[in-house]
């Protein structure tokens, strides 16, 4: 076995050790399963609750209005997506790196059901036509929040990945069902939105992205003066369409004035 593999293999068995200690409901046979089950009918029904039917209620106003200020469209698609749920896969993964920063402990409940406090476990991903779009949906879904009181989290984010995004996180109430009972929790849910350039470059790369953000040894040195690594052209892209969604949009208002 390699090195690379014997350290992943450890720091996983390390990591269902320390989740062991902490709550042992974790080890427990079919966990995971349980938990897929239900964050997939929290996905259905979180899709369907108050707040998103609201939004979605509220879309065609807001999509007027946009309209009426940059003769553009708001999304790339007719409607709001369903919000979807984070694999137990990938919320092991996301364990596994708080494990490997130490702050583990600060993700897992003390009391309740066992329910990893994570902000994505589940999310929703909006595309947006302009890159100027992303900021004015996320005004009115922050702004929808506050007043549903669903004490929204907004992050405007940037990284030197190239991942160019804003972040609203919500809070929701949810059933946690596990052997015929059930237990109110209240979970955060994450909405992404982003142009439709970012999200189609992060769809693209993100197989890549994740292969290599567990490794605690990955850095910007491991790839920037590399030309043939393919985080090389993924993450440079990234920012090259940041700057070409913006210019997109001067080009948008440099038309409509002409117009006028």
């Amino acid at each position: 076995m390699s090195t690379t593999q014997e350290k992943t293999k450890y720091t996983n068995d390390e990591l269902l050790i320390e989740l062991g200690k902490l709550r042992p409901e974790f080890l427990t046979p079919g966990f995971w399963n349980t938990l897929d089950t239900n964050s997939s009918q929290w996905a259905a029904d979180i899709s369907v609750g108050f707040f998103w039917a609201e939004a979605k209620k509220r879309l065609p106003y807001w999509r007027a209005e946009y309209r009426a200020l940059t003769s553009a469209d708001l999304l790339a698609v007719l409607d709001l997506p369903n919000f979807v749920s984070k694999p137990s896969e990938s919320i092991i993964n996301k364990l596994l790196r708080h494990h490997k920063k130490e702050s583990l402990p600060s993700v897992i409940p003390t009391q309740g059901p066992p329910v990893p406090m994570i902000g994505d476990i589940i999310r929703i991903r909006i595309k947006c036509q302009y890159i100027d779009g992303v900021e004015f949906l996320a005004n009115k879904l922050q702004s929808l929040g506050d007043e549903l009181k669903v004490e929204p989290e907004r992050e405007r984010q940037g990284k030197i990945e190239g991942y160019f995004a804003q972040h609203i996180n919500i809070q929701h109430e949810v059933n946690y069902r596990e052997a015929g009972h059930g237990n109110l929790i209240t979970i955060s849910c994450e909405i992404q939105i982003a142009s439709s350039m970012a999200s189609q470059m992060w769809q693209t790369s993100h197989p890549l992205y994740e292969s290599v953000r567990s490794d605690i040894s990955s850095s910007p040195d491991n790839w920037q003066w590399k030309p043939d690594d393919p985080r090389f052209i993924s993450n440079q892209l990234g920012h090259m369409l940041h700057l070409a969604d913006g210019l997109l949009v001067q080009l948008r208002d440099l038309k409509n004035l002409k117009k006028e």
